[in-house]
Order: C-alpha cells, then sequence, then structure tokens
C-alpha cells in the first residue's frame, strides 16, 4: 500500500513538473524578454554559446539571443509594451534592452515602437538608424547596401564610419545608402499604398497597432514624380522581391539613381533638346550655297536655288538636324 502510495505521489510530482515547464514556455514573457508570436517555415533561436534550436510558437527571447531564419521564412517577436520586431527571409539579428537596441547582421527586418515610450537603435555594419516613436524596415546586403524606409514617424540614419554624416528620413520616404558611402544622398519619397500591399513583412502578418498612422501617411500628398524625392514603387532588397524581378521598380522618371536628380532634358540626349546649330540671318530657303559645309536645305532636305550641276551634295550635319 505505501508503494503504491509513493508511485501515485512520483507521478504526481512528474505530472506537475511537467505542467509547469509547458506553462513556463508559454507564460507571459517579462519587460525584458520577448515572445515568439510568429514562425513562418525555418526558424531558429542562437542562445549564446550553445548550439540553434528551432523556434516555436510563445518561446521567451532573452536579451542577446539571436533569432536566425532561413529562405522564404519569417518570424515575429512581441515585447510586453508591443514593442514589434519581424524577421523577413536569410535575417540574422539580436536585440538589447527590450528590443531598444538592435542589431542587424543582414537580412531585413520591421520595427515598431510604440508612440511615447523611448526610442530605439538599430545598427548595421555600416549605417546605425535612432528612432523614436515609429515603424521603419530596415534592409542590409552582404554587400553592404542598405535601405531604411519610414512607414510612420521618422528616423536619422548616420554613417558609422562619418558619424557627422547624417540624414533625417521622415514618414513616407527611403535612404537608400550604396556600398561604401562617404556621404548620405537626400531620401526619397516612396509609394507606401504599394508597399502595404506587397511586402511580405506587412502582408503575412496580423495588422500592425501603427496600421492607421501609416495609411494617414499614405494619404499625404507627396511631390510629382522627377523633383527631388519624387514618388517611387521600392523592390525588396532581401527575399522574395530580391532584385529587379522583385516587388515593383524604381519609378520612371524618378531620382532613382541614389537620390541623384535624372539630368536627361525632355528629349534625353544628356539634357540636348535638339536645338540646331547657328544659321546665318535671312530666309533660310533662299539662301544659297557658298562654301563646301551648312548647304542650305528646304524643310524636305533638298537644296533650293542651287544652280544645277554645281557643288556636292553632302550630308546632313546631325548637329543641325530639328527634332521632329
Amino acid at each position: 500500500m505505501k508503494a503504491v502510495r509513493h508511485r501515485s505521489l512520483v507521478l504526481a510530482c512528474a505530472l506537475a513538473a511537467g505542467g509547469c515547464a509547458l506553462f513556463d514556455r508559454g507564460a507571459t514573457a517579462s519587460e525584458n524578454e520577448a515572445r515568439v508570436t510568429r514562425i513562418v517555415r525555418d526558424v531558429k533561436l542562437l542562445p549564446s554559446q550553445e548550439k540553434p534550436q528551432p523556434a516555436e510558437l510563445n518561446d521567451k527571447v532573452s536579451a542577446g539571443t539571436g533569432v536566425r531564419t532561413g529562405l522564404a521564412s519569417r518570424s515575429e517577436l512581441t515585447f510586453v509594451d508591443l514593442t514589434i520586431e519581424r524577421l523577413g527571409a536569410s535575417t540574422v539579428f539580436s536585440f538589447n534592452r527590450a528590443g531598444r537596441k538592435v542589431r542587424l547582421e543582414g537580412g531585413s527586418m520591421l520595427l515598431r515602437i510604440p508612440k511615447d515610450s523611448g526610442g530605439a537603435t538599430m545598427s548595421t555594419g555600416a549605417v546605425t538608424v535612432g528612432i523614436t516613436g515609429t515603424t521603419v524596415i530596415l534592409e542590409s546586403t552582404r554587400a553592404g547596401r542598405n535601405k531604411l524606409t519610414v512607414l510612420e514617424g521618422g528616423a536619422r540614419v548616420s554613417l558609422n564610419k562619418y558619424k557627422d554624416e547624417s540624414v533625417y528620413v521622415r514618414g513616407g520616404q527611403m535612404e537608400d545608402v550604396p556600398p561604401g558611402a562617404r556621404h548620405l544622398p537626400p531620401p526619397m519619397d516612396v509609394d507606401l499604398a504599394n508597399l502595404m500591399e506587397n511586402n511580405p513583412l506587412i502582408t503575412d502578418f496580423d495588422p500592425l497597432p501603427s496600421r492607421g498612422l501609416i495609411l494617414a501617411t499614405a494619404s499625404r500628398p507627396v511631390q510629382p514624380q522627377g523633383a527631388p524625392g519624387g514618388l517611387a514603387i521600392i523592390p525588396n532588397l532581401i527575399g522574395i522581391g530580391l532584385g529587379p524581378g522583385g516587388v515593383g521598380g524604381f519609378h520612371p522618371g524618378n531620382s532613382s539613381n541614389n537620390g541623384r536628380r535624372n539630368t536627361n532634358g525632355p528629349r534625353g540626349n544628356n539634357g540636348r533638346t535638339g536645338q540646331t546649330g547657328p544659321r546665318k540671318t535671312g530666309d533660310p530657303g533662299t539662301q544659297k550655297k557658298t562654301t563646301g559645309r551648312g548647304t542650305p536645305q528646304t524643310k524636305g532636305g533638298n537644296p533650293k536655288n542651287q544652280p544645277a550641276g554645281t557643288g556636292t551634295r553632302k550630308k546632313k550635319d546631325p548637329a543641325s538636324q530639328d527634332v521632329r
């Protein structure tokens, strides 16, 4: 009888311990921890000095623990104060200070910081981003290109090697930093409506708490296309939409070359508008050939009032052709 009672006690303790362990995994994370709230395909946690382990929903992620996503994979971490960090495909990142200090080793991530909850910093190998109560997407490639898109609020981007070089990026703008940049180009306005419909960091997750602010920013009038900071539909650098086959593309005619304006004129040809070369005064139709060059011609291209059999008909100088 005592043996049966002893076995029952041991089983009860084991069940209680298992229940406690299960509850601990799904327990609410502390202020400095995040909880895994979304997993798409291959997501691994990278504890310090331990082997990577597959992430599971409701796993608690402590400061200093890295997170890595595989190809076509995504994940989301949520903090107690509703700070949200979403990771795109092929991304490696870690955080400290309750998600307010983020290190992006490569890939793409969305960071949402609630209003009036303090600031945060995001860093890559080339740039540092300071934000306060905003929603942004930061992308970084192995080649060294970095792109920040501000969905609402504002952020300041600075170069790690040239800290005096910084630029403020407001909601509805992006800053595209080329590899090895010494200077930052001006920000560009982007098509937020297109981004909200196509970017997997938006479409593959539940609506953001800041969605209303983002839509309000998207409805704000933007500068005409072709103006500095003109409207652009931006492709994703990482994961789905990588490269020229990505979502959308830079809008024709806008400043898509790292913030530099398009210098082509209305008729192309490096800004030339097809102006003709210098002409002598008087009626061109009545002028006669006086030298071997510059034979006056009519609109149809035939010499006028030129004596038969005199001179040799020359090809028209391209510099003197009218653009029709």
